[in-house]
């Protein structure tokens, strides 16, 4: 055995240790590696177990719910299994119950929008007409409307469904919707426009399509004879002057009866030619021929006898109503009248065959004239609740009770001032309806079925409650039925 320095001794220890300590260094770390390898084989055959392990599915698309038994994790192979395809817009929600997993499809609608000319074709969520015209960026100005599927609608209406009625026009200009589920949704802008009516100009703005709409919308009701230039069927365009001119009503007594007509004539003598009277040899009419035509103007056409010494006039009979609280609710009875004649015999005396002398030596009725009753009941049907001022909104249906009246039927002599003239101090005529204003204010519009559109422009002391009276000019007849219906509140 050598013999070694104590100092090389002492260094050699030091290397013989070190020599061992590096060995099970490296020992200890080939062990960990071999146990972390053992680790994760362990979790990967752990996963693969699981993942091959089949799972449960909810999947409602469509309005229905289908479960299928998948290895799939990813939604949309999920979905592919179960045969649902996801169109543009369309939403996956996942939610996690008692049942299991659940894949709610939420399908996007389709959604055509026309506005400033141009037509744009949208997927949506939105719930309402405004939220769609939100996400298009689209703003409405005063007075503009929207239609919806062919419509009128409030932009703040649920989004509908197109029915069996929507304008197949509208669904055939993009090719991109389907005709089954597109929603056609229309922004009409309002233009101005002028209304001179008898030379009163009345400066508007609508959004409805042609003249007609737009001069209904503004309460102007077109009576008969008038003449609207343009032709009330015109387009409503950007700065229309549109012109009223209003006809007068003439009462022409004739010796086979009466006629009211309707004229823009300017004197009698046109109004009977545009009528085609011609009078019978030695009858004359009064007023003159040559006489300006004025509104509710009578114009009496009177025949003389073959003496010369005999007028004949023909009275018109009128329309008056009267209570029979024996009729039930809503009947009504008419009992006609007749027109009445009045002859009256003159002895004349004539100088060189011009009349200088007439004294009046007969006047008689015969027949006289027996005015038309219609009887009428007071005793109304139960009237519905008393609508709130909330309720009383554009296309509200109110029920209520109607009956119809003229100037003459008001209960004033035609000497009167206030002869024809409402609570408003407009005329009675056609559209202006009395109504008991705690129910329904004045100035409402509403739109009367059989009738037409009215506005709310006078009260009486018999309509009271669920009650209205439908406006007539004088000289119409009168041939409202009175009844129960639902009137439709416009704005």
């Amino acid at each position: 055995m050598p013999h070694w320095p104590a100092h090389d001794r002492l260094e050699a220890v030091k290397r013989s240790l070190h020599a061992a300590g590096q060995h099970r260094f490296f020992a200890d770390k080939r062990r960990r590696r071999h146990l972390a390898v053992l680790a994760a084989l362990a979790a990967v055959t752990a996963f693969v177990f699981v993942a091959l392990q089949p799972r449960d599915v909810r999947v409602l698309a469509d309005g229905e719910e289908v479960v299928i038994e998948t290895h799939q994790s990813n939604d949309t192979a999920v979905l592919s299994a179960a045969g649902v395809v996801l169109e543009p817009g369309d939403r996956v929600t996942e939610v996690e119950d008692d049942r299991g997993d659940l894949l709610r499809v939420e399908r996007a609608i389709d959604v055509r929008l026309t506005v400033d000319g141009e037509i744009y074709a949208l997927r949506t969520h939105a719930e309402t007409i405004d939220q769609v015209l939100e996400e298009a960026n689209v703003v409405l100005e005063q007075r503009d409307s929207v239609v919806q599927n062919g419509a009128l609608a409030s932009a703040n209406a649920s989004i509908e469904p197109p029915t069996l009625l929507a304008s197949s026009e509208a669904i055939q200009v993009s090719p991109t919707l389907t005709p089954a589920t597109a929603i056609d949704i229309e922004v009409r802008r309002a233009v101005r426009f002028v209304i001179t009516d008898e030379g009163r100009e009345i400066e508007s703005i609508s959004s409805r399509p042609t003249i007609a709409e737009a001069l209904r919308e503004a309460a102007l009701v077109v009576g008969p004879g008038d003449v609207v230039l343009p032709d009330p069927l015109a387009a409503l365009e950007v700065d229309t002057n549109i012109n009223i001119l209003r006809a007068h009503a003439v009462t022409i007594a004739l010796p086979e009866g009466h006629r009211v007509v309707y004229t823009l004539a300017p004197t009698v003598r046109e109004v009977l030619d545009a009528e085609g009277i011609v009078l019978p040899e030695g009858a004359f009419v009064d007023p003159s021929f040559d006489t300006a035509i004025t509104d509710d103007m009578r114009v009496r056409v009177i025949q003389l006898g073959s003496s010369a010494d005999i007028e004949i006039e023909y009275i018109e009979s009128s329309t008056v109503y009267e209570v029979d609280n024996s009729l039930e609710p809503g009947e009504t009875l008419t009992v006609e009248g007749q027109d009445g004649i009045r002859t009256r015999r003159y002895a004349i005396t004539y100088v060189d065959g011009v009349e200088v002398g007439r004294e009046l030596i007969e006047d008689i009725l015969d027949p006289e004239p027996i005015d038309t009753v219609i009887y009428y009941t007071e005793r109304t049907e139960e009237p519905p609740p008393r609508p709130s001022a909330d309720v009383l909104v554009a296309g509200t249906p109110l029920r209520v009770y109607a009956v119809a009246y003229n100037a003459a039927s008001a209960g004033r002599s035609p000497d009167d001032p206030n002869y024809g003239i409402t609570a408003t101090g407009v005329r009675v005529t056609w559209g202006v309806i009395a109504v008991d204003p705690t129910v329904i204010p004045l100035g409402t519009k509403m739109y009367i079925p059989g009738y037409g559109y009215g506005v709310a422009a006078d009260t009486g002391g018999g309509v009271k409650g669920y009650m209205i009276d439908l406006g007539y000019p004088d000289g119409v007849p009168i041939d409202w039925t009175s009844q129960w219906l639902e009137i439709y509140i416009v704005e």
